[in-house]
């Protein structure tokens, strides 16, 4: 079975506006551990807009200061950000829950992780290239039968040639069988940190959510 999985680094757009949320979230509960806190991030090409609900006793948030803090000192943060809805908050007061959400997967015994073995090794490769290019980057791995056939990776401020050396380097055996796709469009984007990513490519919290689950790997 040919199975492909894929991983992104924290300086990726999309995970660029989970940590706005997050951090938002955080201001909340530093101050009223009873916050109701559902903030939706999007942003890109220099701006961030947050929307949602959030109904806190905590003191006014300095939402610009928030998303600078992640982002830089160049974006620009608009809001429409209300109070939690009373049709919502009524089953919320019961016991209910005012979104849901699920997430599937499955354990397996292919690693010590307990993750299917393309996952494992795409998370691992960009947490690697990650410590060495601190920028917008993803993994893809593809396996057939367990055996890697294809590995692409993209990376923000580094050459091709660069990537793939180091890609080589982490594979620590023989690739010469495998197929290795690095910065396959030839471009390379000067940023200075992984949060300016937004003032060149849109994002979007919780985007890239199925890089954490693993149903994609079942074959179903």
């Amino acid at each position: 079975m040919i199975r492909t999985a894929e991983f992104v680094s924290p300086g990726h757009p999309d995970k660029i506006c989970d940590r706005i949320s997050d951090k938002i979230l955080d201001a909340c509960l530093e101050q009223d551990s009873e916050s109701r806190v559902a903030i939706e991030t999007a942003g890109g090409h220099g701006q961030v807009h947050l929307t949602g609900e959030i109904t806190t006793n905590a003191e006014p948030l300095d939402y610009q200061g928030i998303v600078r803090s992640v982002c830089g000192e160049e974006i620009l943060t608009t809001t429409n950000i209300v109070k939690q809805s009373n049709f919502i908050k009524q089953g919320v007061d019961v016991g209910g829950a005012g979104d849901q959400g699920i997430m599937v997967g499955y354990a397996c015994d292919e690693n010590d992780e307990y993750v299917p073995q393309e996952y494992y090794m795409a998370r691992h490769l960009c947490k690697f290239l990650y410590e060495r290019f601190p920028y917008d980057g993803k993994t893809q791995i593809t396996t057939d039968d367990h055996w890697i056939t294809h590995i692409v990776t993209s990376f923000q401020n580094v050459e091709k040639e660069q990537l793939e050396q180091s890609v080589v380097e982490y594979m620590d055996f023989a690739v010469d069988d495998i197929k290795i796709h690095c910065n396959p469009n030839d471009t390379v984007i000067l940023i200075s940190s992984s949060g300016e990513s937004l003032n060149i490519i849109n994002g979007m919290v919780q985007a890239k959510l199925m890089t954490e689950t693993t149903v994609s790997f079942t074959g179903f």
